[in-house]
């Protein structure tokens, strides 16, 4: 039992260190930052990697500055990264047909120990962490977004599918407000949003955890 154990620490820890390197260096290889505080992705460069990738998330002053894949295969990226090899860190990644030209876009990511993938969503929870990260970027190949958060919160995952099953979407945008940790008061009209989703452990008792974190923001585009 202590041979496996060890075994399966130094396996986990190996995929902690080449997905946080391999990131790294892709990070330095196709990204170009900007003086205005965006940046330029070699979208070539990226889609010769893996087809699968369409699209890129940044969130400032945390670890999420990563491709967002789109999962074709059965839920493969939830154990695989970018670059479609296996890894217990998998990928930030949507299940939606059309990403980010559908009304709603849902990005999923794991919550992991080491604070990869989308472990930095809890602090949304925070009010001075929310405040000062209300607005995040997407890009993609053809469009860059301005993302502005408008919603988070913590849920069980059945309860929140069972909450928002039948409404429409601007049943949804007033559901969202009102589950929200904070009232974030915000004027702008919205057309289109994303979901982030990733494991919490908030008053949890289940293993594995049966509740998320849910960060929803207002998604406009930006001009290239």
């Amino acid at each position: 039992m202590l041979v496996i154990s060890s075994y399966i620490l130094s396996k986990d820890f190996f995929e902690y260190k080449e997905s946080k390197e391999s990131t790294k260096n892709l990070i330095e290889d196709i990204i170009e930052k900007e003086s205005n505080n965006e940046i330029n992705i070699d979208w070539e460069k990226l889609i010769n990697i893996n087809k699968d990738i369409i699209g890129w998330i940044k969130i400032d002053d945390t670890n999420i500055n990563y491709p967002i894949l789109k999962d074709n295969d059965n839920l493969k990226y939830l154990k695989h990264s970018y670059n479609g090899e296996y890894n217990i860190n998998g990928s930030i990644f949507t299940l939606n047909n059309n990403p980010f030209q559908e009304e709603e876009t849902i990005v999923y990511g794991h919550n992991m120990k080491t604070g990869l993938m989308f472990s930095d969503l809890g602090k949304y929870l925070n009010k001075d962490f929310l405040y000062q990260h209300i607005n995040f970027e997407i890009y993609s190949k053809n469009v860059n977004y301005k993302a502005t958060v408008f919603s988070a919160y913590s849920i069980d995952i059945e309860k929140e599918e069972n909450n928002i099953r039948l409404l429409n979407f601007q049943e949804k945008i007033d559901y969202y407000k009102s589950k929200s940790q904070y009232i974030i008061e915000n004027e702008e009209e919205i057309n289109k949003i994303v979901k982030l989703s990733t494991c919490s452990y908030i008053n949890n008792t289940v293993t594995p955890t049966n509740k998320r974190y849910y960060i929803i923001a207002n998604l406009k585009e930006i001009k290239k």
